[in-house]
């Protein structure tokens, strides 16, 4: 899915000229600005650049609200988050398009808040319409990690929540684990119990407070390489009406990520490039070959 940048529409002229989209048919075109003074322009001959036409899932404008980003990326998930299958959303893309305001948005007004606190929203209303339809008993659990800096640090952002009773604060450190089944897998991260949406996006805001990129002392850099994995994990129950009346249930998460801007400032004396983050391109084909089910994973 594509959304286009508010800020584009700040000379509507200009980028009209170059850009057409049409959300009905979910696709934009792309015309060359050098060679098309509008879109009836024709080409200056020899300099012909044929349009690209591009086509998603769905296409977001300028003008599209925060509500309509949400109801058109997020819902469909959640339906089958709910059903007992994993989700991920999450959006890339450069710096200062506003990746986070799609994803957290600005608690400021219901209109502006963003993806991750609809879906929560979404998501307990949902269960407890399938729990008053089905007698099905739900659980559900919050993670929060943080990827940071040039060495790609994890961090637990819920581990003060989680050990705020203990005396010396301190939680055992999130780290990676090779699945031979589910592929690498963060582990030891804490998961706290959330009976309500309320105390969701408790959690939710106590994540985003102590996310590095939020700091005051936090440069350029850190909050460029700040990437925030928000986690529901729901537990389902039934009883089984049939036989010894026995129980079935499973695990789901929906994974609600709202990355950095991925794109790093070269430094002149780097050591052998290490610590740089990918570029978008170089991100699009981890994302892919995740998609696809690849064996091999570029830049494991």
């Amino acid at each position: 899915m594509l959304r286009i940048c508010s800020t584009l529409a700040r000379d509507t002229s200009e980028s009209s000229s170059f850009l057409k989209v049409d959300p009905r048919k979910k696709q934009i075109t792309l015309y060359d600005p050098l060679t098309c003074g509008g879109l009836n322009a024709f080409p200056k001959r020899g300099n012909q650049v044929p349009p690209k036409m591009f086509a998603f899932d769905a296409v977001f404008p300028q003008d599209a609200s925060q509500a309509e980003v949400c109801a058109g990326t997020v819902a469909e998930v959640i339906q089958s988050v709910v059903n007992g299958a994993d989700g991920c959303v999450f959006c890339f893309g450069h710096a200062k398009l506003g990746k986070s305001y799609t994803m957290i948005g600005k608690d400021d007004s219901m209109q502006n808040l963003g993806i991750i606190p609809c879906a929560i929203s979404w998501l307990f209303k949902l269960i407890n319409e399938r729990k008053e339809k089905t007698g099905a008993r739900f659980s559900v659990r919050i993670s929060a990690v943080e990827v940071w800096g040039k060495e790609e640090n994890l961090r637990d952002l819920l581990s003060e929540v989680a050990t705020g009773s203990l005396q010396d604060g301190q939680s055992p450190g999130v780290y990676l684990c090779e699945d031979p089944i589910c592929g690498t897998q963060l582990q030891n991260q804490s998961e706290l119990r959330a009976p309500t949406a309320e105390k969701a996006a408790f959690f939710l805001d106590a994540a985003i407070a102590s996310r590095r990129g939020n700091q005051q002392d936090c440069d350029e850099d850190d909050l460029r390489n700040s990437h925030m994995l928000f986690t529901l994990h729901i537990y389902q129950y039934r009883m089984e009406k049939s036989g010894k009346g026995g129980m079935s249930g499973g695990r789901s998460r929906l994974h609600l990520i709202d990355l950095g801007s991925c794109v790093k400032a070269l430094s002149k004396n780097r050591e052998g490039g290490s610590g740089l983050c990918l570029s978008l391109s170089a991100l699009g084909n981890v994302i892919l070959a995740l998609v696809n089910g690849s064996k091999h994973i570029p830049y494991k």
